[in-house]
């Protein structure tokens, strides 16, 4: 009999800004192309293969608004199968240059590209009729995976001037939520993972008087959302891991300001991250629950110095073959791009 080791929630988030109608690279629709072909149907393919395995993924998945209604535009599809084309294409070109050259390990990857853009294409024509979104919400009415929403248009909610800004940046949300998967959500990724609590707050631009600010849970509640996720050093205590403070000035004036009202409560037991917090504010009427992201997940996925993003067995990200764009070279230093 296998031993029983516990429970964890496995919970990805996925969001793009709004790239159509701006080009086409780099910030443009080649951005959500990529990233579509990459990553949101190959984890569509991963999923469905799962269930038709027998097994029940019970992944949870954040697809924000901004993201959703780019998926379901008819002119990225039209504009998608076309990228997929072309990709198909620049291998092929990339198989006769590689072979007239003797470069026989190349003109494998190669061809392995092309067979990859292939399948890609026939899984979204074919398999999910073109429609990436509706691919999910068959996942989330089969009690495969849940789905939860995000900010409207992924709004930094600490720093939003107006508190009527997080209200109607979550009541947007949730509405598109409903439009896209039939039902309304139970849980958010807060933009940027980024939590407000009530605290004494003068906005750091403009002459607004001090006020009292409702915490982000109170916005919640309102709209009737069960639970959201927070970084690890809001329950644990200490400081955000970053570089944006230092790099602006207004950001690090905010942070100071909460920063000198901040006093750890005293507490009777240890916190952990692995464990499910609620919260609520004195306004509001019934408590959210919150989830922690683990630290050390966290690091292994998105550090190029400790995680994947640097390790030698994994695809360079940055260096691309002309013209077709194809990476052929792998990692080869932790701090190299």
């Amino acid at each position: 009999m296998t031993e029983f080791k516990g429970y964890f929630t496995f919970v990805l988030h996925s969001h793009l800004p709004y790239v159509i109608g701006h080009g086409t690279w780099p910030h443009g629709t080649s951005w959500l192309n990529e990233a579509t072909a990459e990553t949101y149907i190959p984890i569509l393919n991963i999923l469905n293969d799962l269930v038709a395995e027998g097994r029940n993924p019970q992944l949870t998945i954040g697809l924000t608004p901004v993201l959703c209604e780019m998926l379901v535009d008819p002119s990225f599809k039209d504009d998608f199968d076309n990228y997929l084309e072309m990709k198909i294409q620049a291998a092929i070109h990339d198989v006769d240059d590689f072979s007239s050259k003797g470069l026989d390990l190349r003109k494998k990857l190669a061809k392995n590209w092309q067979d990859w853009y292939t399948s890609i294409k026939r899984d979204f024509d074919e398999r999910y009729g073109r429609d990436i979104i509706r691919g999910f919400k068959i996942l989330q009415d089969n009690d495969n995976i849940e789905i939860i929403t995000c900010g409207a248009t992924h709004g930094y909610f600490p720093l939003l001037l107006k508190d009527r800004s997080i209200d109607s940046q979550i009541k947007i949300g949730c509405k598109a939520y409903k439009k896209h998967f039939g039902r309304h959500p139970r849980g958010i990724w807060l933009p940027e993972c980024a939590y407000r609590p009530t605290y004494k707050w003068k906005p750091s631009i403009g002459d607004y008087p001090e006020r009292k600010r409702v915490g982000i849970e109170y916005f919640l509640d309102k709209h009737d959302i069960q639970y959201f996720f927070v970084d690890t050093h809001l329950l644990t205590g200490g400081e955000a891991a970053g570089v944006y403070a230092a790099r602006f000035a207004l950001l690090k004036q905010l942070y100071e300001q909460f920063k000198d009202q901040y006093k750890p409560l005293p507490s009777d037991h240890e916190t952990s991250p692995h464990e499910a917090y609620i919260c609520g504010s004195e306004v509001s009427e019934r408590p959210v629950f919150f989830f922690t992201r683990d630290d050390e997940t966290g690091i292994v996925v998105w550090s190029g110095e400790h995680g994947y993003p640097g390790d030698g067995n994994y695809l360079d990200f940055h260096k691309k073959h002309f013209p077709g764009g194809h990476r052929y070279w792998k990692v080869t230093g932790q701090k190299i791009d």
